[in-house]
């Protein structure tokens, strides 16, 4: 459990990317005593940071570094926190599916984010009562890049034949096993790539790595705000649809090995009742026996992953 104190009242009312908000901290029990870290914040996302849709503002976390030293935060100054949306125990189940997403994708790659689930109390620092909810850490891309030995990439458009096919094929699959089409992995909005998705790559010679993240907008979550791109022509966000590249069979093949050797893993992670009820729980395993039904009959497989590559 943490609690941060901070200007929260402030930021969800007005979400500006650019603007400096007072300075608040972040504490917890540590081993010997309360630590406390100085932590600026600053509102973060698109789709969660409009109002509309979320009633608190996803947040990054600019913790001091020189504070972090001998913490459970050390060498990590900038972390994503993933706020829960709004405040009810239908929004803290969406938000656990989402975690659990990452924790699935964990186990089928090592170029994915890793995250730590949390209590948070929220004390503002107007004395507004404080509030306590769910939340989950992200770790930043930095990190990823190091345990892979890469580094980071900024690019505004990359091609297809740029992209390592391994990674880019278990990329591709990992959205359509939990029903996500709300991503590019080598073009984004604005003119920068991509679309809930980072890259990495060793050397400007080398295939770059995409790292997926952003997953609310899943049919796994299956969260009530969650729209499908319109040009997909998709009846809902539980229906899938294959985004992947076209590949070599023995990429496409690695791939599927991998759900099917992490299937029992995964199915218990989807099955775990923490933060939401039995139901949600079972209605999440039944949507991803779906997908292996899918990659396990060879008819269906054709149909609905080797023919529609792009």
């Amino acid at each position: 459990m943490i609690t941060l104190t901070g200007p929260f009242k402030t930021l969800d009312k007005q979400r500006d990317k650019s603007a400096e908000y007072e300075v608040g901290s972040l504490s917890y029990a540590g081993p010997d005593g309360p630590i406390t870290i100085e932590t600026r914040y600053t509102p973060r996302g698109n789709f969660r940071l409009e109002k509309e849709n979320c009633s608190h503002a996803q947040l990054w976390l600019n913790l001091k570094k020189k504070q972090t030293k001998k913490t459970v935060f050390a060498n990590q100054n900038k972390l994503k926190l993933v706020v829960q949306c709004k405040d009810s125990s239908r929004y803290q189940s969406y938000l656990r599916k989402e975690y659990q997403a990452y924790r699935m994708l964990n186990l089928i790659t090592e170029a994915s984010y890793r995250v730590r689930w949390l209590t948070v109390t929220y004390q503002d620092l107007n004395g507004k009562k404080p509030r306590t909810q769910a939340a989950f850490l992200i770790e930043h891309k930095s990190r990823v890049a190091d345990r892979l030995n890469l580094d980071t990439v900024d690019a505004e458009r990359i091609s297809r034949t740029e992209l390592d096919p391994d990674h880019a094929t278990r990329a591709a699959m990992f959205n359509y096993f939990i029903g996500n089409a709300d991503f590019s992995i080598i073009a984004g909005k604005e003119g920068s790539c991509c679309h809930n998705a980072k890259l990495l790559r060793a050397d400007d010679e080398s295939p770059y790595v995409p790292v997926i993240y952003d997953f609310d907008s899943s049919g796994y979550v299956d969260a009530p705000y969650a729209i499908t791109p319109a040009k997909l022509g998709l009846r809902n966000v539980r229906q899938r649809i294959y985004r992947g590249f076209c590949t070599d069979p023995e990429v496409l093949d690695g791939a599927l090995d991998e759900f099917r050797a992490e299937r029992e893993s995964i199915l218990a992670i989807a099955a775990e009742t923490d933060y939401m009820s039995k139901r949600n729980a079972r209605k999440g395993v039944s949507y991803l026996e779906d997908f292996y039904d899918v990659i396990d009959d060879p008819n269906r497989l054709k149909k609905k992953i080797i023919e529609v590559c792009r």
